[in-house]
């Protein structure tokens, strides 16, 4: 169902027409950018899915009423749930045409898989804003240390699926809000691969405690820290969610294909992503050490011998001292850890917002950006939902190395003496593999014999 509302702009007068995909949502965002005088027209659209009403109110602009068809002089086609046509001049054209939906629908259809799944992905996120007032609650009272931490995870997790006798049970408890919230929806590999989390718990223990001892003792590095950057980022999602969700559905139907020229988004502006972005970029860059160092491991079997990039290996010592944009160098698809994240990121235009070295032109919804401040000649472009599939992807490597952390606190937990969490794994331990304590000891000689 598509709906027609017409505004008035009340700088320039103008007059725009809004064709509104009329979704599930119960309400979304809309920012609509005047074609005259170019003022930005931000909005939200109610829809009442009970009693089968909608409404739109706009800051800047009047509401005209059923005004007469065609006397429009410009056209934006608006979903909050799906790309759209680029805003121009509202002629005969655009008074018929393909609604977002069924346009979205048909880049889908050659598998129906991809419809149920960006359905039930919508529908899981939005179940995560409307809870995440109490998931918030319980990741405060957790980095707190809380004494009403295990009261506020009762409301919410069953006590007999989830019980928090121990430090590590109610840390399983706690990551279930990332996996239940976010990853099932944005990162569902790590639900998928059952080998994911045991191929990490295998690597050589001994190493992984050097690890740990060496995260912990770099100040903006403790596992804690790392921890609390995720639990922000989150946060910082959950804010700006609805204005990414027609980027989301191209993850659905084939980012690659899609005609960012001629089609855009509603639902955001530049200014609305850009923070977003920059904190993600910036987060990112500090979480990178996780999976560089688990590919150091697993293929050299030495955490301070990374892969050779840009013709030199580096330590782990070193690999800090690296600026965020070289860090970025070594996340590389040729080694597992790393390869897992699945990254896209654009380093120039990070640096270029970080200089201000950017212009926006908010109807053709370009960035131009001069990727060298010293050479303005020189100059690059990208279309807004380009950059917030970039912002999208840097936050699903975000939960990919929050599950890696995850399983780091798990080692942790065992080198610190957690004998009944190391028994649990015995099926996945073979009796002359290292102990998981870090020990070095084969796991035989060590806690499989302890009671």
């Amino acid at each position: 169902m598509v709906y027609n509302q017409y505004i008035k702009c009340q700088v320039c007068g103008s007059v725009t027409r809004i064709r509104l995909q009329v979704g599930y949502l119960k309400q979304h965002p809309i920012v609509v950018i005047c074609g005259k005088c170019k003022t930005s027209l931000y909005g939200t659209a109610y829809i009442d899915q009970d009693n089968i009403g909608l409404k739109m109110e706009f800051d800047n602009a009047n509401s005209l009423g059923n005004h007469i068809m065609s006397e429009g002089d410009y056209f934006v086609e608006c979903s909050g749930e799906f790309p759209v046509r680029k805003q121009g001049v509202d002629d005969v054209d655009n008074l018929i045409s393909i609604s977002p939906f069924l346009s979205q629908m048909m880049s889908m259809s050659s598998d129906m898989k991809n419809i149920e799944t960006y359905q039930q992905a919508l529908a899981n996120l939005d179940r995560t804003c409307q809870k995440w007032k109490s998931y918030k609650r319980i990741l405060d009272l957790y980095e707190s240390k809380s004494p009403y931490l295990k009261q506020e995870i009762r409301k919410e997790f069953d006590g007999q699926m989830f019980p928090c006798n121990t430090d590590s049970e109610v840390l399983h408890t706690i990551h279930m809000i990332e996996i239940i919230g976010f990853c099932s929806s944005l990162k569902p590999e790590i639900l998928k691969n059952l080998n994911f989390s045991d191929d990490i718990l295998r690597l050589n223990p001994v190493q992984m405690k050097c690890l740990n001892d060496f995260l912990n003792s770099h100040d903006g590095y403790h596992l804690k820290q790392i921890q609390s950057q995720i639990y922000k980022i989150l946060d910082e999602f959950i804010k700006v969610y609805p204005s990414l969700i027609p980027a989301i559905s191209l993850q659905h139907s084939g980012e690659e294909n899609f005609d960012f020229e001629h089609k855009g988004t509603t639902t955001s502006t530049f200014e609305t992503i850009k923070q977003f972005y920059l904190d993600v970029y910036e987060t990112l860059g500090n979480l990178i050490i996780i999976p560089v160092a688990f590919n150091n491991i697993h293929y050299r079997s030495d955490l301070n011998s990374s892969d050779i990039i840009d013709s030199k290996t580096l330590t782990l010592e070193e690999f800090v001292k690296l600026t965020k944009a070289n860090r970025y160098h070594f996340c590389t698809d040729t080694e597992k850890f790393t390869a897992f994240l699945k990254l896209k990121y654009n380093a120039k235009l990070r640096n270029a917002i970080g200089h201000n070295d950017i212009e926006y032109d908010s109807i053709l919804q370009l960035i131009t950006y001069y990727p060298d401040p010293k050479n303005r000649a020189k100059k690059d472009t990208e279309y807004l939902l380009q950059f917030e599939l970039e912002a999208l992807h840097m936050f699903q490597a975000i939960l990919a190395v929050s599950e890696y952390l995850y399983r780091l606190q798990e080692l942790k937990f065992m080198q610190d003496g957690d004998s009944d969490l190391i028994r649990g794994m015995a099926s996945k331990i073979g009796a002359y593999d290292l102990c998981p304590c870090g020990s070095g000891k084969k796991f035989k000689f060590c806690h499989k014999t302890k009671k």
